[in-house]
C-alpha cells in the first residue's frame, strides 16, 4: 500500500445545485467530487456508511471539474467508488492559464480583416450565460424564426453584415424587429466566425476529435466532450457560450417537423464555424467535427425530452451557533436550567405547591 496516499471516496453530481451559503461549491450533472475517508469519521460515519451520501446529510469534498472545495448535499450525488488520495504538500501558487493566442494575420489580409471584436473572456461574465450579442440574436431567431424552412440554410445578406456593425457598436440599442430573419442568422454565422479564438478553443480539438474517434456510446461521448471543454484549461466563457448555442440547436430539432432542421444539420453548418481552424485543416476529417458537435445537440435534446426528476429535498443544515460563556455560565443554558434561579427552594419543592 502506498503510505504516501490516503483513502477517499468519490461521488457523482446526479442534479445542478447552486450554493446557497458562503462555504458551498456548485454543482453539475455529471461533475465527479472527492471526499476524504477522515472527513467522514470526523462527521461519526464508520466504514459502508460511504455509499448512503443521502444518509449522511451535508458532504465536504473536492469538486474536480472546478477544483472548489467546499459543502455540497449528499442527497444530490450518488456513490462512485473509492479512491486513493495524494495528501497536499506546500507548492506555490500555480500561474494562471493564458488564453488561446488569437490567430496571427497575413498581410494581405489584414486590409481585408474587419473591425477586431473582444474576446469571449472580455464580453461577458457569469451568471451570464453568453456574450450580449450573441443573447439578443438567439432570442431574436427564436422569436420569429423557429418554424422557418429556410432557417441558416441560405447567405449572403447585406442586412447581416450592416446588422453585425451595429452590434459591434452598441448592441443595446439595436432596434432587433428591423431586420428580416435571413440578416439575423447572417449576422449571427459572422459573428462566430469574426471571434479573436473560435468558440471550441484550439488547445482541445486534438482531446475533442480523439474522444469522438474512439468512444462509440454517443452519450459516453458526449459526457467526455462536456467535460474536456470544461477543463481547468479552458475559460469558462467558452463553455457557456457553446452551451448556450446547443441549447439553441436543441430548440430548433423541436421543430425540426417545420424547420427540416436536425442534429445532423446544424451540426454540418456550424461545426466549421465552431472549430474554425482546425475545420480548414486537411488533417484532420471534418466528419469528426461534425459528429462532435451533433453528439453534444443530441444529448442535450435527450436531456430536456427526458426531463429528470425534481431535485430531492436538501437536508437539514443546521446554523451555525458559537456557544459563549459569561462569568463561567453557558449562553445556551435555559434559564430555568441555572441553579441560582430556584434559590433555596427546590424545582421538585415548587411543583409540589403548584
Amino acid at each position: 500500500m502506498d503510505k504516501m496516499s490516503a483513502d477517499g471516496y468519490q461521488y457523482r453530481a446526479l442534479y445542478e445545485y447552486k450554493k446557497e451559503r458562503e462555504e458551498d461549491i456548485d454543482l453539475h450533472s455529471g461533475d465527479i467530487l472527492i471526499v476524504t475517508k477522515s472527513t467522514l469519521l470526523a462527521l461519526g460515519f464508520g466504514e459502508g456508511d460511504e455509499a448512503r451520501p443521502e444518509e449522511i446529510g451535508w458532504l465536504t469534498g473536492i469538486n474536480e471539474t472546478t477544483q472548489e472545495r467546499g459543502d455540497f448535499p449528499g442527497t444530490y450525488v450518488e456513490f462512485y467508488g473509492r479512491r486513493k488520495i495524494s495528501p497536499p504538500t506546500p507548492k506555490p501558487r500555480p500561474p494562471r492559464p493564458l488564453p488561446v493566442a488569437p490567430n496571427p494575420l497575413r498581410p494581405e489580409d489584414a486590409d481585408q480583416q474587419g473591425p477586431i471584436i473582444p474576446d469571449l473572456m472580455e464580453q461577458f461574465s457569469p451568471p451570464s450565460p453568453a456574450p450580449a450579442v450573441l443573447l439578443k440574436l438567439v432570442e431574436a431567431i427564436e422569436r420569429t424564426g423557429l418554424e422557418s424552412a429556410n432557417l441558416y440554410r441560405t447567405s449572403g445578406s447585406c442586412g447581416g453584415a450592416e446588422l453585425k456593425q451595429l452590434l459591434d457598436y452598441d448592441a443595446a440599442s439595436v432596434d432587433m424587429e428591423q431586420f428580416d430573419l435571413q440578416s439575423l442568422t447572417e449576422a449571427l454565422k459572422l459573428y462566430l466566425q469574426e471571434l479573436p479564438n473560435p468558440v471550441i478553443p484550439s488547445s482541445i480539438h486534438s482531446d475533442m476529435v480523439y474522444i469522438a474517434q474512439e468512444v462509440l456510446n454517443a452519450e459516453e461521448c458526449a459526457q467526455l466532450l462536456r467535460r474536456a471543454i470544461r477543463s481547468q484549461n479552458v475559460p469558462q466563457q467558452y463553455w457557456l457560450t457553446l452551451h448556450y448555442l446547443i441549447k439553441h440547436f436543441c430548440k430548433l430539432c423541436q421543430n425540426s417537423g417545420k424547420n427540416n432542421l436536425s442534429a445532423r444539420t446544424l451540426a454540418e453548418i456550424f461545426s466549421p464555424l465552431l472549430f474554425r481552424q482546425q475545420a480548414a485543416s486537411s488533417d484532420t476529417n471534418p466528419e469528426y467535427l461534425t459528429k462532435i458537435v451533433e453528439v453534444l445537440i443530441t444529448s442535450e435534446c435527450h436531456e430536456t425530452q427526458t426531463a429528470p426528476a425534481p431535485a430531492p429535498a436538501l437536508p437539514p443544515k443546521p446554523p451555525k451557533v458559537t456557544p459563549v460563556t459569561n462569568n463561567g455560565i453557558n449562553s445556551t443554558m435555559t434559564l430555568q436550567d441555572a441553579e441560582w434561579y430556584w434559590g433555596d427552594i427546590s424545582r421538585e419543592e415548587v411543583n409540589e405547591k403548584l
